[in-house]
């Protein structure tokens, strides 16, 4: 059976609405994916370091329980595990204040020697630019590559982060350009490179990188860039929290690819039918997040999926 490995951070998020902690959740943009694979009945395995504390148990626990693979999350006991702080504004974006215990220390992640092809790597976010862990993930994605493996890049890059832009972008170029997909928002594309439409952010990935573009701006639709675009518009919601909706999307692309028999040498041959079907598909998971404060898919939601 093909099995999907999701590579970032574990996070225990918590969410406030005006100013008040109101809601705690395990987090982390592919931990988020990790959950809605497993309860969708995908051989999942998450790629991630955690500590040794009450945290780290709890968010153990929780995965284990939903159906994602921990032997690949290393652990560490020289300071607690990260926290996210996640402030909702009154459209039920986000506002993020991370407090990452390990920022300056090597990471403990170990990567698996026995990814196979047509697997899934589904991977991005801060973590995947960290120098910390540049050259080993570097190493694993070419390893990957080689072998046949679909790798999947999501930058999630952040606002905060832009101080940092000058730094990370030739790492964020480098994942785009080892990726066989690269899903990313209209506000990554405006923050890493300055283009504010799905032309201009073609143009841009195009000019050093082959991988599928798929695109998503928010309530403005999704665009999927072969060699033509094609364009999907999405039904208008009124949502409690979007912090899991992207981590969702991503998911079901992962979830599309495994269950339609998606191979590596298939993407660039994908038919707009079967574009449409991936991409109605994780609308609706999405949509189905942006109804609670939970980061993934609900089991009622994942079995209904399933039957």
């Amino acid at each position: 059976m093909r099995k999907v490995y999701t590579i970032g951070d574990c996070v225990l998020d918590l969410f406030f609405e005006d100013d008040k902690p109101i809601e705690a959740r395990p987090g982390g943009s592919f931990l988020n994916s990790s959950v809605s694979l497993g309860r969708l009945g995908i051989d999942v395995s998450l790629i991630s370091e955690l500590g040794e504390d009450r945290v780290g148990m709890q968010i153990i626990k929780f995965l284990k329980q939903n159906d994602v693979d921990t032997q690949k999350i290393s652990r560490f006991n020289d300071t607690n595990s990260n926290l996210a702080l996640a402030f909702l504004d009154d459209q039920r974006n986000a506002d993020y204040a991370f407090y990452k215990t390990r920022a300056g220390k090597k990471s403990c992640i170990e990567f698996p020697d026995d990814v196979k092809k047509d697997d899934v790597i589904l991977f991005g976010s801060f973590l995947a630019i960290k120098q910390e862990l540049r050259f080993e993930l570097v190493k694993f994605l070419k390893s990957c590559k080689e072998k046949g493996v679909i790798i999947i890049y999501d930058p999630n890059f952040r606002a905060q982060h832009l101080p940092l832009l000058e730094d990370v972008l030739p790492y964020i170029k480098e994942n785009m350009e080892l990726a066989d997909i690269v899903k990313a928002s209209n506000e990554d594309f405006e923050l890493i490179g300055g283009v504010k439409s799905v032309k201009e952010a073609k143009d841009w990935l195009k000019s050093f990188s082959t991988a599928l573009l798929i695109y998503t701006a928010n309530k403005n639709g999704v665009f999927v860039y072969t060699d033509k675009l094609h364009s999907f518009s999405v039904p208008q919601i009124k949502p409690v929290s979007t912090v899991g909706a992207g981590d969702t999307f991503n998911a079901s692309i992962a979830y599309t690819i495994v269950t339609a028999n998606i191979g590596k040498k298939d993407i660039v041959f994908l038919g707009k039918e079967q574009i449409q079907e991936m991409v109605e598909f994780a609308v609706c998971c999405s949509q189905h997040v942006c109804m609670s404060y939970d980061n993934f898919v609900s089991l009622e939601f994942a079995h209904k999926i399933k039957k």
